[in-house]
């Protein structure tokens, strides 16, 4: 593999232009996730202003379990375009 993409791209154009896209596929999904993993933190953020202390209620745990799940997609993203890319 050369290090100049525009090589690259000239000697594999396909190969090039498919993980291109891959990669700019997974950018968007990563930017879905931060949009969803910032709702649901700007939810929780009221919820707790509205006031529940000791025991978390039903929502706001499943909104806390998303957030870890949103977090480990994020991961899992960030990891497959690092994949691509080398």
């Amino acid at each position: 593999m050369t290090l100049n993409p525009f090589l690259e791209l000239y000697q594999h154009p396909v190969d090039t232009l498919t993980a291109a896209a891959y990669v700019v596929l997974l950018l968007g999904a990563l930017v879905a996730t931060w949009w969803a993993a910032g709702r649901n933190a700007l939810a929780l953020d009221s919820q707790w202003r509205e006031g529940w202390l000791l025991l978390i209620p039903f929502w706001p745990a499943v909104r806390i379990v998303a957030m870890f799940v949103i977090l480990a997609a994020d991961l899992l993203l960030v990891a497959a375009i690092i994949g691509v890319l080398t």
